[in-house]
């Protein structure tokens, strides 16, 4: 009974203790969140969180443009992580007393920064520890199997208006982290747009089209374009390499398969 008794004193005097209610804003947030073992702990989900399957049936609290405020305050949530704190909505949460928490990694090493991060902040520091060791040693493989040379590629994230990974954006990081060169990695933005003619002058030897475009139209479009010397084409996984979360790294493994099978 002492035992018990301490432990609930315990439980209320030490806040870290007890489980937060957590508001995940973000599809990227909430994959974090089920690496490092929170999962449990969130009690509602941003419009386009769709993995894993225990957050599909959350209760949506935000979009990409504002949080639904009564609907995230009736879920009693003691924090809530989002791309930026100062979405329309975030100040009412603060308001009411929501600690709130920004995650938005550009890199490879901040998305494993963050994922940290959101350990020490859930009281899931052990599990979060785990989760970032495994991945790098993912990390580590795909890189211990690269060859010497280093292909120069051109990443499209869209093709209306033309639309570029830049030298600012997580796309750039994953290129580095596999032994390519971004054509682009100069323009310190994450999406600029380009033209036809400046992807021409870059001369990539690899185009990436994400999949979010008409693939057949988009290498018809290139084929037109550069003639014989087209570059060879690789077809990335826009639902994992676009989200800065743990399922980035299958992402890249992909990508790296993708890469191997049109060297042979």
């Amino acid at each position: 009974m002492k035992s018990l008794l301490f432990a609930l004193i315990l439980l209320v005097t030490n806040p870290a203790m007890a489980a937060e209610r957590i508001l995940g804003l973000t599809p990227h947030v909430c994959e974090i969140l089920y690496a490092i073992g929170a999962v449990a702990d969130v009690v509602g989900a941003g419009e386009h969180c769709d993995y894993p399957e225990a957050v599909r049936s959350l209760p949506r609290v935000a979009n990409h443009r504002q949080v639904y405020v009564e609907a995230s305050l009736r879920l009693k949530p003691t924090l809530a992580v989002g791309l930026r704190d100062n979405l329309p909505g975030m100040a009412r949460l603060s308001a009411d007393g929501v600690k709130l928490v920004s995650s938005n990694p550009l890199t490879v090493q901040a998305m494993f920064d963050d994922m940290q991060r959101l350990g020490r902040l859930t009281g899931h520091e052990d599990e979060a520890q785990l989760a970032v060791r495994a991945l790098r040693s993912r990390v580590q493989a795909l890189q211990a199997a690269q060859s010497t040379g280093h292909p120069r590629v051109y990443y499209e994230i869209w093709h209306d208006p033309l639309m570029a990974a830049g030298g600012g954006s997580l796309i750039s990081s994953v290129l580095d982290e596999l032994g390519l060169v971004n054509v682009f990695a100069d323009v310190r933005l994450e999406g600029p747009r380009v033209s036809v003619e400046s992807v021409l002058l870059a001369k990539p030897d690899i185009i990436m089209l994400s999949g979010e475009s008409d693939i057949a139209a988009r290498k018809a479009f290139w084929r037109k374009w550069f003639g014989d010397d087209t570059p060879r084409f690789v077809i990335a996984d826009a639902d994992l390499l676009h989200r800065p979360g743990p399922r980035l790294i299958e992402g890249m493994e992909k990508l790296q398969a993708a890469l191997d099978a049109v060297h042979e």
